[in-house]
């Protein structure tokens, strides 16, 4: 049989291998290149994928989700940045669309800036509607 024609099975060796590359963020050229002594390793990606594809992905999954909780655990601390961070991918929040509360008080009866730019619209003004 050729190399071609070699069907991979799932290698316990290979598959622990692949886990400590992906738990250690080496990318899959790397990690293909790494495995290679390893007797039963895929010689190429889509091999690689076709046979350890989903044990790839349990394995991100569990990383993700153990720093995405470590993240949440920070920000429920108080912890600005990890708040900040966890806003701004989960939460859609961007600071250049936040909202500026101002401490300070407006009078509602001197703050006559919307009305004078609804009546601007309508094309009035206070003095035809006999405002002082």
């Amino acid at each position: 049989m050729s190399a071609s024609q070699h069907v991979f099975k799932y290698n316990k060796v290979v598959a622990k291998h692949i886990k400590k590359c992906v738990c250690g963020g080496v990318s899959v050229k790397d990690m293909m290149a790494s495995m290679q002594h390893l007797q039963e390793a895929p010689a190429n990606a889509t091999t690689l994928y076709k046979v350890y594809g989903n044990y790839i992905a349990e394995i991100r999954a569990e990383l993700v989700g153990n720093v995405g909780a470590k993240v949440i655990e920070q920000a429920m601390m108080g912890d600005f940045k990890s708040q900040e961070f966890y806003l701004k991918s989960k939460g859609g929040w961007s600071p250049s669309n936040t909202v500026n509360n101002t401490d300070q008080e407006i009078d509602p009866d001197e703050d006559t800036g919307a009305i004078d730019l609804l009546m601007a619209k309508l094309g009035k003004s206070r003095q035809q509607a006999g405002e002082d």
